[in-house]
């Protein structure tokens, strides 16, 4: 037990000792000369490391920190999410955010307000979607997705606005001229944001 335990903690230390290497880009002389990069011979140099400004982006150059595309839901939901981005021009990972944000990809979800289905549609704008029935994700997700791109369109592409007038309704970002001071719908842009990784 107790060697897997020094095993474990002399791991830990090789690469803390790694990362720090990789990290000294204020002061690349003080690199150990004696370190070789991975894959040459004892005694090579290694070349100053002089990109990553900081611990993220080194780890995002390396590809450890990929862009985060949305949450992942069942092939049939995918196959919706791709149809209807595809046919109104919104990027999917925006629609994917947006049901995960909305209903946790449950199609039956109700919001306490009343809205429904997987991009929880209020009952009104259901009517005027053409939508007979919320909870079908088909449908669901051809008049949200719909939504979504008439929002973007009226807000030239600006996705803040946009979702805050989904979350909120276009007339609170009129009145208050960018995304209403709502705490609701300050934290729906903004986890929606983070989970486009802007």
């Amino acid at each position: 037990m107790l060697s897997d335990y020094s095993a474990a903690l002399s791991r830990i230390q090789a690469i803390e000792s790694r990362i720090h290497d990789l990290l000294a880009v204020d002061n690349p002389t003080q690199a150990s000369p004696d370190m070789a990069a991975p894959g040459t011979a004892p005694g090579a140099t290694m070349p100053p490391v002089t990109t990553p400004a900081s611990f993220n982006s080194a780890l995002s150059a390396a590809g450890a920190l990929p862009t985060l595309k949305g949450p992942q839901f069942s092939p049939f939901i995918e196959g919706l999410i791709s149809k209807y981005a595809n046919a109104n021009n919104v990027d999917p990972n925006l629609v994917r955010a947006v049901i995960a944000q909305e209903s946790g990809g449950n199609p039956n979800d109700i919001s306490s307000k009343g809205a429904r289905g997987l991009m929880q549609i209020m009952p009104e704008e259901a009517q005027s979607l053409g939508v007979s029935d919320p909870f079908d994700p088909q449908q669901n997700i051809a008049a949200g997705t719909k939504l979504l791109a008439t929002l973007l369109k009226k807000y030239q592409g600006d996705i803040p606005l946009a979702l805050a007038a989904y979350n909120a309704g276009s007339g609170a970002v009129e009145r208050y001229n960018g995304v209403p001071p709502f705490p609701e719908t300050q934290k729906y842009v903004h986890n929606i944001l983070h989970m486009l990784g802007q």
